[in-house]
C-alpha cells in the first residue's frame, strides 16, 4: 500500500512514519503543502491520503479534495482538531482519527481502504455519517443501542433516548454496521448487544430484553432459542 501524508509539522510527519512502520507499511510519501500534495499526486497515486485539517497560510487538508489530482483517492483525516469530523465525512472520508494516532485504529482504516465497499462492515469505535431528513447526523456505532424498522427505513435509537431516522431497511443497516454487534431480536428491531441491561424469561419460552436507555425488546421463540444459544457460547 502506497502511502501519502501531508501535515505541515515536520515532527508529526515523522512520528505518522514511525506508526506506520509499525504496523507494517512502508511505502510511504510525506508532504508538508498543498502544492507538495499535488506534485506527489501527479507523478505517483498513492492507495491512501494521510491529511492534516488545518495547515499553514490559512488552508486546510479538504483544499487537497478539491484539486483534480486526488479525486477518487481515499482520505483518512489525522488532526488534533475534532471539530472537522461532520465535514470529513461528509466528503466520504474512510475515517477521521485523533493525535495521537492509536497503531490499531489506523490499521482499522487502512484495511478498510484496501477491502471492497461491501466488505467494511464498521466497527463499535468507528463513526457512521447518516442521513436524517435534510441533515447530516454524525455517530459512532457502539452509541446506538436499537434499530427499529419502520417500513423501507430504519429508526436509530441512541442512550439519550435520541432517535434518529435513516434510508436503508433493517437488514441493509445492519449489515453495513456489522451483524455481530446488533443481534437480530425479531423481524423489527435488533439490538447492540453490548446495551443490554436486562434480561427476562416469559411465559411460552419468550424472553424480553431491556436496554441501557430502558426500552424494552421482546424477542420471538424463535429469537429466545437463537438469543439462549448466542449466550451460552
Amino acid at each position: 500500500m502506497k502511502v501519502l501524508i501531508l501535515d505541515d509539522e515536520p515532527p508529526a510527519r515523522r512520528g505518522m512514519r514511525q506508526v506506520l512502520a509499525q504496523i507494517g507499511v512502508t511505502d510511504v510519501r510525506d508532504v508538508g503543502t498543498i502544492e507538495q500534495a499535488v506534485k506527489a499526486l501527479n507523478e505517483e497515486r498513492p492507495d491512501v491520503l494521510l491529511l492534516d485539517v488545518e495547515l499553514r497560510g490559512g488552508k486546510v487538508g479538504f483544499d487537497l479534495l478539491d484539486t483534480l489530482p486526488a479525486e477518487g483517492i481515499p482520505a483518512i483525516f489525522i488532526t488534533a482538531h475534532p471539530d472537522h469530523a461532520l465535514r470529513a465525512f461528509e466528503v466520504r472520508a474512510v475515517d477521521y482519527l485523533l493525535k495521537p494516532v492509536d497503531p490499531r485504529r489506523l490499521k482499522e482504516s487502512l484495511k478498510r481502504v484496501s477491502q471492497p465497499a461491501e466488505e467494511r462492515p464498521f466497527s463499535s469505535e468507528e463513526k457512521v455519517l447518516f442521513r436524517d431528513g435534510s441533515k447530516n447526523v454524525l455517530l459512532r456505532v457502539g452509541d446506538i443501542q436499537v434499530l427499529e424498522a419502520s417500513d423501507a427505513y430504519t429508526r436509530l435509537l441512541l442512550g439519550d433516548g435520541r432517535g434518529v431516522t435513516v434510508n436503508g431497511t433493517l437488514k441493509s443497516v445492519r449489515e453495513r454496521l456489522n451483524e455481530e454487534i446488533f443481534f437480530l431480536a425479531s423481524r423489527s428491531h435488533a439490538v447492540n448487544l453490548d446495551h443490554i441491561a436486562n434480561v427476562e424469561d416469559a411465559d411460552g419460552g419468550f424472553m424480553i430484553l431491556t436496554m441501557a436507555n430502558g426500552v424494552k425488546i421482546e424477542l420471538s421463540r424463535r429469537h429466545s432459542s437463537e438469543f439462549r444459544r448466542l449466550k451460552a457460547v
